[in-house]
């Protein structure tokens, strides 16, 4: 929690706007992101066999009661984190759809029992996220080397 209130600190997010227009508190919504980011490596990364990073170990995250963890390898050796403004080409999309087609096929092949219902709690996630980015990117425009070429 310190880290993020000092996240919090050094950006130019209205954090209480975010809570209003999601109508959840802050640390209520984090905790379920991070919720759902453990059951997933818990549960579904030996099932859907595509690359994923090690997990050492999880916890739940509960507010005011327990911090959370998510332990994970470092991937700075074995990946690379592109840029917003940077191309893959042609054979990384089809290694990517490949992994996407595998990755359906064996979680369509399952018992549905396993998944089927118990991932849709956050599947509106990454449109809250991009929600919490937005009011940041004229701020990341400013600072980035393409300030020149964005649209005011």
């Amino acid at each position: 929690m310190d880290s993020m209130n000092e996240a919090k600190e050094k950006s130019e997010f209205d954090v209480e706007n975010f809570e209003k227009a999601n109508k959840k508190d802050k640390y209520i919504f984090l905790a379920e992101v991070h919720k759902f980011e453990c059951d997933f490596y818990n549960n579904l990364t030996t099932i859907i066999d595509v690359p994923c990073p090690k997990v050492f170990q999880t916890r739940e995250w509960i507010v005011k009661k327990q911090e959370g963890v998510l332990h994970m390898e470092d991937l700075t050796l074995r990946g690379k984190t592109l840029m917003f403004f940077e191309n893959i080409n042609l054979t990384q999309v089809k290694c990517v759809i490949r992994h996407l087609a595998h990755m359906h096929k064996n979680i369509l092949s399952i018992d549905p029992a396993i998944w089927h219902g118990k991932y849709v709690t956050n599947q509106e996630t990454l449109a809250d996220c991009a929600q919490v980015f937005a009011p940041m990117e004229l701020s990341f425009l400013r600072r980035c080397k393409r300030e020149g070429n964005q649209k005011k």
